[in-house]
């Protein structure tokens, strides 16, 4: 396993950790969707409206298309928290990574690099008793295991 170094963040790493921090959130999507798709509520709506469709108007075809419409619009609603997660932190504590880990007391803001790029960051904030973080990882770290954050 080869060794992969943790520093302070710089910014020239900047472009780097932003990119891999609106990846990281992106990710989430997904399993936010599937999960969705397991409650209750969710199977009732997707059994229920396509059979109130098909015995209101016979059609078939509208039930399947309520089904592809109300796929499409859980997709969307998962979505939506993430993609608004990562516009409010790159225009509040990542638009000035320096000023908002670096400089402030108790905080700090750390890159892993892997073959010379940036595959992770830690940002740490505390602001009395509450403390934040912001962790991302590279996909190919993630599944390699070779990246540990000590508690």
């Amino acid at each position: 396993m080869a060794p992969h170094p943790i520093r302070k963040y710089q910014e020239s790493d900047r472009k780097r950790v932003l990119d891999l921090f609106s990846q990281g959130m992106v990710e989430h999507i997904p399993a936010t969707f599937h999960h969705t798709l397991k409650l209750p509520q969710t199977i009732l709506l997707l059994l229920g409206v396509p059979v109130s469709l098909l015995l209101a108007t016979g059609s078939w075809l509208l039930a399947l298309g309520s089904n592809v419409t109300l796929l499409v619009f859980l997709w969307l609603l998962a979505r939506y928290p993430w993609r608004k997660y990562v516009v409010t932190c790159l225009h509040t504590d990542l638009a000035d990574i320096t000023k908002s880990y670096l400089r402030a007391c108790g905080s700090c803001f750390w890159v892993a690099e892997s073959g010379g790029q940036v595959a992770g960051i830690v940002g740490e904030r505390s602001k009395d008793v509450f403390m934040s973080m912001q962790v991302s990882l590279v996909e190919t770290s993630q599944t390699q295991g070779e990246m540990k954050l000590a508690q």
